[in-house]
């Protein structure tokens, strides 16, 4: 597995270590789909803020989060909080609230807290800036594969991004639960902040390797698009959290998504011309309808639009 070192970004602002920095990218997309960054350009400022406005919203009293509770069905908006444990099999143990940021049009301010005062704005300009990364970021993917930088942002479509909080309180039972079960990331990219570790990311031999919390840094994850946009040349990675019995562990996360009408397949650039594409097409909305239905757990769901693929009949 690729180290999961911090990778320094000020690097492709230099000529003279453009091309290793470049290196270190493609060796992790390739290897194991994770990696982390920094000097990435988001201002320290900003991320701390960002931390403080979520703290203080997971420290208000239980009756006044739940004036911003959402629906329980996967991505929709607000706040939840789910604390199970099951001898049988780890299920979840965490707290969050989920704000959708763009587009515009399905940004509704009903679920953004409004306490404290600065949560709102906090966020608005947080999610901007890691918009811009991820931008950055795709640009260099996508070259790295040999494509023109704004390949995968195009591929990609109309940016529908949500960030969540998540709060990871002491757990009496750890052996019993986890953070979140082990998954793949269904959209583009994903961008994480973390405050302690627990996030681990699945190895070699069924182990799994945990994710250093560095000052500073994010934690970078291509998701399932981008696997099959790259013909399976770049894995998304299946990963997990954990919690601890001592100390809460709260973590941010940014994720991009293609509209639901985005047509997604293979770029033909990286389709063998005698094996043909390793994924079939597909538009947005199909996948995330297979994933409601729960018919495939895991990585396996990726898998699911292979063509060929002996998991489906």
């Amino acid at each position: 597995m690729a180290t999961l070192n911090p990778i320094d970004l000020s690097g492709l602002n230099d000529e003279r270590l453009a091309s290793s920095v470049r290196a270190q990218i493609a060796e992790a997309c390739e290897k194991n789909g994770f990696f982390q960054v920094i000097n990435h350009g988001v201002p320290v400022e900003l991320t701390d803020r960002l931390k403080e406005v979520g703290q203080m919203f997971f420290d208000l009293p239980k009756d006044e989060k739940l004036v911003y509770a959402g629906k329980p069905v996967i991505g929709a908006e607000g706040y939840g909080s789910r604390m199970v444990l099951n001898d049988a099999e780890p299920k979840f143990w965490r707290e969050f609230v989920e704000l959708h940021t763009l587009p515009l049009s399905e940004r509704h301010y009903n679920y953004w807290p409004q306490q404290p005062a600065e949560f709102r704005e906090t966020v608005e300009k947080y999610t901007l800036a890691v918009l811009d990364l991820a931008h950055r970021l795709l640009a260099v993917i996508s070259e790295n594969l040999g494509l023109k930088p704004t390949y995968l942002k195009e591929a990609l479509g109309e940016t529908h991004q949500n960030i969540v909080f998540q709060c990871y309180p002491p757990c009496p039972e750890p052996g019993k639960t986890l953070g979140l079960p082990e998954h793949s990331d269904v959209g583009g990219i994903t961008i994480l902040m973390q405050e302690g570790d627990g996030l681990q990311v699945a190895a070699a031999n069924n182990t799994w390797e945990l994710v250093p919390n560095h000052p500073n840094a994010f934690v970078v994850n291509l998701a399932d698009q981008i696997e099959i946009i790259t013909n399976g040349r770049y894995k998304s990675a299946n990963h997990r959290a954990i919690v601890n019995s001592d100390r809460t562990r709260r973590s941010y996360v940014t994720f991009y998504h293609p509209a639901k009408d985005q047509k997604i397949f293979p770029a033909p650039e990286l389709v063998d011309a005698k094996a043909g594409p390793m994924y079939r097409e597909l538009f947005y909305i199909e996948y995330l309808q297979a994933l409601a239905a729960g018919r495939f757990g895991g990585k396996r769901l990726v898998q699911s639009f292979a063509i060929n693929n002996p998991l489906v009949s």
